[in-house]
């Protein structure tokens, strides 16, 4: 049988009995306490350890509402049932209206275990609910960051935790009704009230404490309890962290900490700019895979990429610094001094370098024909692009390691590494063929461009295979222009 610790208000020992018996029938084991006077029930309720109170509507010196109002002011949460004669239906309203849980009629005793029963479950379920909001006070009262429960509809401050009475009020004991707004300093209070109502994150927010500004990341939850809407508000000051990134913030360089599981730890505002969005935790392992490569192309940009390794006290995986730096500005001017800003090709200065390397090869000076009249005849414009298609076609059929240059004017060079003056005749061959396919079209005319070249072997002295190549190229435009023709 089930133990059932009852403080039963019953003037009546026959009653007493009765109702007893009718507990036993219902499988408990009664241990029942009686009273018959108020002094009485104030004394066992104020000395507590009870299940269940069962009391009569009318004793002699008092009735049921006068100890439902004691049981009430006792503060006690254990299912209050009145069990009386009949009585008229306004007085069982009553009674109801002043807190009892049940009435049962004394001559329909059936229905009490099942009262019981059911005000005994609903009660434990009380009790689990109160430990729920005792646990969750106790965990808001001990977060490390300074947290509140605020009203929605009032904005009141219904609970603090003890880090926000001691960071934010010096200990202060909190007015009924003040609100979050009046007791911190926020600078921008506007930016709070916004978070208060929608949720979410408010960041970077300025607040004064004790005369010295703080920088803090505002969180708001929203909390739906008993039908009132509350804001669970977490005041986590980051004033370190903002003045490290603010630094950070202000390096030109990309740079991103990453943990040993791959995971975000830190970005300042360039690496944002490259990766948006970025937060803390995320997984860049996308990001780590990049840092085998030292060059990198980003949204366009040329970035030179280092990857710092290291590990945290007590760790003994790697987590890494890496930084990347924008060196597309280095590579235009690199490319400004080494070529030729017309055609995009390479420019003399480069060419005249590459020609004193130790592969040897054979050399090409070309020339394209009859550049004077296009210029004259159809402007400036014409002959530039002219330029720009010439060098395009004969691009199309030099191999990734030829070197084509423009060396003034209509003039260029190709210097073909480690290959025979046979072979590169055969370039220049399948060239002329590309030139005789494509004319050149521009404002309404049609030029076909044709080219007059020399070719030779490239041997020391540089200067001397360069005046034999070069009369070579003159020997071909004085034969009709058009022509290759190979020095001796």
């Amino acid at each position: 049988m089930k133990p059932l610790r009852t403080l039963l208000v019953e003037d009546s020992e026959r009653d007493a009995a009765r109702l007893t018996l009718e507990l036993r029938r219902g499988g408990y084991a009664p241990e029942v306490t009686r009273v018959e006077t108020l002094p009485r029930l104030r004394e066992e309720l104020a000395r507590g350890g009870f299940d269940l109170v069962i009391s009569d509507y009318l004793l002699p010196t008092f009735n049921a509402s006068q100890a439902l109002s004691l049981f009430r002011e006792q503060n006690v949460d254990v299912p209050f049932i009145v069990v009386s004669g009949a009585v008229g239906e306004d007085i069982a309203v009553e009674v109801m209206k002043s807190g009892a849980h049940d009435y049962v009629l004394k001559d329909r005793m059936v229905r009490l275990v099942p009262a019981i029963e059911r005000e005994l479950a609903e009660a434990r379920q009380r009790s689990e609910r109160r430990k729920v909001e005792t646990l969750f006070q106790s965990i808001l009262r001990s977060s490390p960051h300074p947290s509140a429960i605020v009203r929605r509809d009032s904005g009141g401050i219904v609970h603090l935790s003890d880090s926000f009475r001691r960071r934010l009020m010096n200990d202060q004991t909190l007015v009924p009704g003040q609100r979050l707004l009046d007791v911190v300093d926020f600078a921008h209070p506007e930016r709070v009230e916004q978070v208060l109502l929608r949720g979410g994150t408010a960041p970077y927010v300025v607040y004064a404490v004790d005369g010295q500004n703080r920088v803090a990341n505002v969180r708001v939850h929203t909390v739906e309890h008993l039908g009132t809407t509350y804001a669970n508000v977490v005041i986590e000051d980051v004033t370190e962290q903002h003045y490290l990134k603010t630094a950070f913030d202000a390096v030109n360089d990309a740079v991103v900490i990453i943990s040993s599981s791959q995971t975000l730890l830190y970005a300042n505002r360039a690496a944002e700019e490259l990766w948006e969005p970025l937060y803390f935790g995320m997984d860049v392992s996308a990001i780590v895979a990049l840092a085998g490569d030292p060059r990198l192309t980003i949204k366009g940009e040329s970035y030179e990429l280092r990857s710092i390794p290291f590990r945290f006290a007590g760790e003994s995986a790697t987590s890494m610094i890496l930084t990347l730096r924008n060196v597309s500005q280095e590579e235009e001017l690199i490319a400004l001094s080494t070529h030729d800003p017309l055609t995009g090709i390479y420019n003399v200065r480069f060419f005249e370098e590459a020609l004193r390397g130790d592969g040897g090869g054979a050399l090409a000076l070309v020339d394209l024909d009859r550049f004077k009249p296009i210029n004259d005849e159809l402007g400036h414009s014409a002959g530039d692009a002219a330029l720009i298609r010439f060098t395009h076609l004969i691009r199309r059929e030099l191999r990734p390691g030829d070197i084509f240059a423009r060396l003034g004017g209509d003039e260029f060079g190709i210097l073909f590494p480690r290959t025979s003056v046979d072979d590169a005749a055969g370039i220049v061959a399948k060239i002329y063929e590309t030139l005789e396919r494509n004319p050149f079209h521009y404002d309404g005319h049609s030029v076909r461009l044709s080219a007059s070249c020399g070719i030779g072997e490239l041997v020391p002295p540089v200067e001397e295979t360069k005046k034999r190549v070069d009369a070579a190229l003159y020997a071909a435009k004085n034969s009709g222009r058009g022509r290759w023709v190979v020095s001796g």
